[in-house]
């Protein structure tokens, strides 16, 4: 009788536990979150970008501007030039009356028989010389660190290979260390084939001035150019710029394509 008791009572264990659900719970996992770390540079890149309203800027689609500007004496180029924000597209209309355009691929030179002579550097260099402070982090872009000198933080721009017309080229940019505005920058022109080393042997810097704020965007209205190894020289003005009416607007397509008689310019 004992014998059947405890059988008895087994078998009611064991049916009870059959029919209990055990709930098994696991500890939440903790979740954890890498943040970049930036190099030096970028955090001044995005200093600059900062104070020059990058954000600001690439939110429109368009700028334009009036351009008179003027080498060792001689006016070089004055007219209105029409760019995307993205410098996708770029419009150089002359005051002679001849347009450049650059509909994203090709390069084009209205009419035929105007004067082509540096038209394809006409159309890119002075639109760059605008947005360089808009152009520290585009895709091809590298930066370094200079040493500082006693008023500016000093960054230098190259490229990679393949980027634009002249991957060579570099920039030498002077930031203002209270303002975070460029103040001038250091540069090489190797467009046409000329080797960087030979190049740098005719540095030049331009200089940005007299900021105004457009639509929370400051923009340099004065440029001046200098001669320039490992520093600036501003002893002698060799070229000069003026920049106004200043608008942002909508891209028109076709302000960007292929006029009527019309030629391409190659590199």
């Amino acid at each position: 009788m004992k014998y059947l008791f405890s059988l008895f009572i087994m078998l009611f264990i064991l049916t009870s536990c059959k029919d209990k659900t055990i709930e098994i719970t696991e500890e939440p996992k903790e979740q954890t979150t890498e943040l970049a770390v930036l190099s030096e540079d970028e955090l001044l890149v995005d200093l600059v970008e900062l104070a020059h309203g990058k954000e600001q800027f690439t939110n429109k689609e368009m700028v334009q501007f009036d351009i008179d500007l003027s080498f060792g004496g001689q006016q070089r180029l004055e007219g209105t030039v029409y760019m995307s924000t993205d410098s996708k597209y770029v419009r150089v209309d002359k005051t002679d009356g001849s347009s450049l355009i650059y509909d994203g691929k090709q390069v084009w030179m209205s009419p035929k028989d105007a004067n082509n002579e540096g038209a394809r550097f006409d159309m890119f260099t002075w639109s760059y010389f605008f947005a360089l402070p808009f152009k520290l982090s585009d895709e091809g872009t590298i930066t370094n660190l200079f040493p500082d000198t006693e008023n500016f933080k000093v960054i230098r721009l190259t490229f990679e290979n393949g980027t634009g017309d002249a991957p060579d080229d570099w920039y030498e940019i002077y930031i203002d260390k209270e303002t975070d505005l460029i103040d001038h920058a250091g540069y090489i022109v190797t467009y046409g084939g000329t080797p960087a080393e030979k190049a740098a042997e005719n540095a030049h810097a331009i200089a940005y001035s007299d900021y105004q704020t457009v639509e929370n965007v400051p923009i340099a209205t004065s440029w001046k150019f200098y001669n320039y190894s490992n520093g600036i020289d501003r002893s002698k003005v060799i070229g000069e710029a003026n920049i106004s009416n200043i608008e942002f607007g909508m891209v028109k397509k076709d302000l960007f394509s292929q006029p009527e008689n019309a030629i391409e310019v190659n590199l």
